[in-house]
């Protein structure tokens, strides 16, 4: 089992999603291909990214080099398509949401990466574990991520 992090609580009047979350280089498009997914995940240093269509959140990339996973069971990752590997459960917030609910989401789910969409599920964004932490709580000691996500 993934150890919890142990945190204080957010602060009273956290601030809503839409001032943390960075779009960055955008969503990906399920027809993406999956060498693109994998160079867009190095470039950005991250093992999750959102999949959209019409800008609207319809899936996730969870998998850490999903390119290189791919060729290496002998498929060719620049045929192969972002919709044929991403993961279509997502759990989000929305950007009107306060930072505290996503710390709880995030604690009760294990993860590490959370995506924010507005109420027509448009892809707003997506912030880290650590993002939200650094910037509406301190640390207390064992503050040790969950190793799921």
């Amino acid at each position: 089992m993934a150890a919890k992090s142990k945190t204080r609580p957010a602060k009273a009047g956290s601030p809503p999603l839409k001032t943390l979350a960075q779009e960055n280089a955008g969503a990906l498009h399920p027809d993406d291909s999956v060498q693109t997914a994998g160079t867009r995940m190095r470039e950005h240093d991250t093992s999750k990214w959102p999949v959209a269509r019409d800008r609207k959140l319809v899936g996730m990339i969870d998998q850490k080099d999903p390119d290189w996973k791919l060729g290496g069971r002998g498929h060719d990752p620049k045929t192969g398509k972002v919709g044929q590997i991403m993961s279509k459960d997502v759990i989000f917030c929305y950007e009107d949401e306060d930072c505290a609910s996503a710390q709880r989401v995030m604690d009760e789910r294990g993860l590490s990466y959370l995506p924010v969409v507005d109420r027509e599920m448009h892809v707003v964004g997506i912030f880290s574990r650590e993002e939200i932490q650094a910037k509406t709580q301190a640390p207390v000691e064992n503050s040790a991520a969950p190793t799921a996500s």
